[in-house]
């Protein structure tokens, strides 16, 4: 079986998975409210816009989309175990990667078309402004269209690194890159400028440094798109060997026509670049993962050396704005999964981990345990806090009993497993997140929500961190919870469909 974009869409189409959507799109206005509606109501199927307005290339968005059905299929696991499957599989396939294989451009399909020099045009692609504010407050706003794609460096031989990064088109041939601090990208790009990108001007060595190249992949298959957002995998790893292990083929990659960076093959669009050492602008706001917008700031400058395609690709994006979304339930998954993976460590009785990408994709965890012990709720609390590194703010842990992923069940362990003098732990004053905009700085001053702005005072980021007990206290008798016959419900799983058409 490919793993491939195109084999993706082809299997989506058999399966009944692929939404063509016919009528004419604004893809500045419209669309991106079509794809966050469509995230809010939980349309599992993929979104084919046939007729962007304006372009004549179609636009895929739904990847993913804002469930773990299509997370599951691509690690091969079942749904309800999605979380404990996929951390089984990923260290199964970094134990056991499958080299890439590299190929000629006559055998890359995403290099039928090469687009250098004066014919570089970003606006030959139908990018998307994804929220009605995004690009705004900015000196160089035009229209506010942002790149979702994955992001692929090459930070040493060998190594292949990929990411996200919004990147904000603001010329035919360029824009602006946002490069979180602590990422991969961002220590690679130090190296290769030879300086601490939030150091002073003065400390700039512009003889040493070096261009630090990317390419910005469209079009490529939900194990690439997942794969991108697992900070589980070291920055000077092979990615693409990774995927190998998942899928148990080899990633067909070719050298990028401009720059030192190897991509898939077959994917539909490539926007090679580099960043020019010390190179900066202020890029517009953008809706962050946390439902805010973060405000304009300085942010390194992109410099497009290539556009390849295919003769006839389809644009592919990947949705961010106001949760629930799309990248905030890639980015929840794999922090449950972290979150799942130190929990495994000291509490090898830790049955599932969610991360809820409606509560900032990791600033609520909710964790369910088979309770052996007094005090493991409470070591299950802070051990989920340090594994995000602060990240998170709210930890709730249940028994095993209760579906953490379905909130009327959260809400009942709430509700009748939790006494707040008994089982609230509350720590003020722990190391937060600078994107908590409730979290306080420096002085009792709001948090600042950016990195890379140019500022060498990085805020505190001081918050309460709050875990939630509900679990029954071992010993204690209670009533008899009320749950369903597996046997029953197994009946009436396969007599539904005949119910539902009847009514």
């Amino acid at each position: 079986m490919g793993h491939g974009f195109r084999d993706f869409l082809t299997r989506q189409e058999a399966a009944g998975d692929l939404l063509r959507i016919t009528p004419k799109i604004d893809t500045i206005s419209e669309m991106g409210a079509v794809i966050a509606r469509a995230d809010y109501e939980k349309i599992g199927k993929g979104l084919l816009f046939e007729n962007p307005k304006g372009f004549d290339m179609p636009v895929f968005a739904n990847t993913i989309g804002s469930t773990y059905r299509r997370i599951a299929e691509s690690f091969g696991v079942d749904e309800a175990r999605a979380v404990p499957g996929a951390a089984q599989q990923m260290r199964a396939a970094m134990a056991n990667p499958v080299a890439p294989v590299h190929v000629g451009r006559d055998d890359a399909p995403c290099q039928e078309v090469v687009l250098t020099g004066d014919d570089i045009d970003l606006g030959i692609l139908p990018i998307l402004r994804l929220n009605p504010q995004d690009g705004s407050k900015s000196r160089d706003f035009m229209d506010g269209r942002f790149v979702c794609a994955v992001a692929c460096s090459k930070p040493a031989e060998g190594a292949h690194n990929l990411s996200y990064h919004r990147f904000e088109i603001t010329r035919p041939d360029g824009g602006s890159v946002w490069i979180f601090r602590g990422t991969g990208d961002a220590k690679s790009m130090e190296e290769f400028w030879n300086a601490k990108i939030d150091d002073p001007p003065s400390s700039w060595d512009k003889e040493k440094a070096k261009p630090f190249p990317m390419a910005f992949v469209i079009g490529v298959g939900p194990e690439m798109v997942l794969a991108a957002a697992n900070s589980a995998l070291p920055y000077k790893n092979n990615d693409f060997a990774f995927i190998g292990g998942i899928t148990g083929e080899p990633v067909k990659l070719v050298r990028c026509a401009t720059i030192d960076v190897d991509v898939p093959a077959d994917a539909e669009i490539i926007i090679e670049g580099v960043f020019e050492p010390f190179d900066w602008t202020i890029q517009g706001r953008f809706a962050s993962f946390n439902g805010f917008y973060d405000e304009p700031r300085r942010r390194p400058v992109f410099k497009v050396t290539a556009i390849t395609m295919r003769k006839q690709p389809i644009y592919q994006h990947i949705h961010i704005g106001r949760p629930l979304n799309e990248t905030n339930n890639i980015a929840a998954f794999f922090r449950s999964v972290k979150v799942y993976q130190d929990l495994e460590q000291v509490l090898p009785n830790v049955v599932d981990v969610f991360v809820d990408p409606s509560a900032g994709c990791g600033f609520t965890a909710h964790v369910s345990i088979d309770k052996k012990r007094v005090g493991e709720p409470r070591m299950a609390m802070m051990r989920a806090y340090t594994a995000l590194q602060g990240f998170c703010k709210h930890v709730f842990v249940y028994d095993k009993d209760i579906d953490i992923r379905n909130p009327h069940e959260r809400d009942w362990a709430l509700a009748h497993r939790f006494m707040a003098d008994r089982d609230l732990l509350v720590v003020p004053d722990v190391l937060g997140n600078i994107l908590d905009p409730l979290a306080q700085g420096d002085m009792g001053a709001t948090a600042k929500l950016g990195v890379h702005d140019g500022h060498n005072a990085i805020p505190k980021g001081v918050r309460t961190f709050m875990g939630v007990d509900c679990t029954l206290p071992l010993g204690l008798k209670i009533m008899e919870r009320v749950l369903p016959d597996p046997e029953v419900e197994a009946r009436v799983d396969q007599l539904w469909p005949l119910i539902i058409g009847a009514a």
